[in-house]
């Protein structure tokens, strides 16, 4: 506002100087002539004046205005900790295998009469001519816990091929005590075509099975 103000004066100022020009070139005849270098004089002095007076002006506002403006600085912002919180821990429940108590074993108690075989003379599976004259031979032995006594024990054909060349069922006239062992003997006599055979004998105690005895050979031609 000030600065306007101030070339509205200049303007006024410039006005009035070529008003004055102007009058002097067409005024009445009989006023005094001025001297136009010294018209011209008074016009700049005038001019000078009036600049200075603006440059004065301008110097003063520029003075009063402020030279810098402050920024505020922000103040920092306080961020709250977050406060720790306590986790709930929930234990999980597992499943556990426990075995469960080993199951006593059972004791087997030995039968009063029983026997093992423990070899047989032809092994399985021997050639043997055809009708060709052998002995069946089984050993075996008492595992039970009771005597066989004379009369009681019996050897029995039950199955198979007939081989024996003897009677089907035989008196064991020899007494065995527990873990004693026996031999049995009993003539037989190979088929009279080749072939695989085998017969299947017993060992009893008053009829009681107390174990098997089996004979397999093999009849070849010579």
């Amino acid at each position: 506002m000030i600065i306007r103000k101030q070339f509205v004066s200049i303007s006024i100022v410039l006005t009035l100087c070529l008003l004055l020009s102007a009058c002097s070139a067409f005024g009445p005849v009989a006023a005094p002539t001025l001297d136009p270098l010294a018209q011209q004089a008074t016009v700049n002095a005038a001019v000078t004046q009036a600049m200075q007076t603006v440059s004065a002006d301008l110097t003063s506002t520029a003075s009063a205005l402020p030279t810098s403006t402050d920024t505020p600085t922000q103040e920092p912002v306080s961020t709250a900790t977050p406060e720790p919180t306590a986790t709930l821990l929930i234990p999980t429940a597992t499943n556990t295998f426990v075995p469960p108590p080993p199951k006593p074993t059972a004791t087997a108690t030995p039968a009063a009469y029983a026997c093992k075989l423990i070899s047989t003379v032809p092994a399985a599976g021997t050639k043997i001519n055809i009708s060709t004259d052998f002995d069946a031979v089984w050993k075996v032995q008492n595992v039970g816990t009771k005597l066989w006594e004379i009369g009681y024990v019996d050897l029995k054909y039950v199955s198979g091929t007939k081989m024996q060349t003897v009677a089907d069922i035989f008196d064991v006239t020899t007494a065995v005590t527990m873990g004693g062992e026996l031999t049995l003997t009993v003539d037989m006599k190979t088929p009279s075509t080749a072939g695989k055979y085998t017969a299947i004998w017993v060992l009893t105690m008053d009829g009681v099975t107390m174990c098997t005895l089996p004979v397999s050979i093999e009849a070849v031609t010579p």
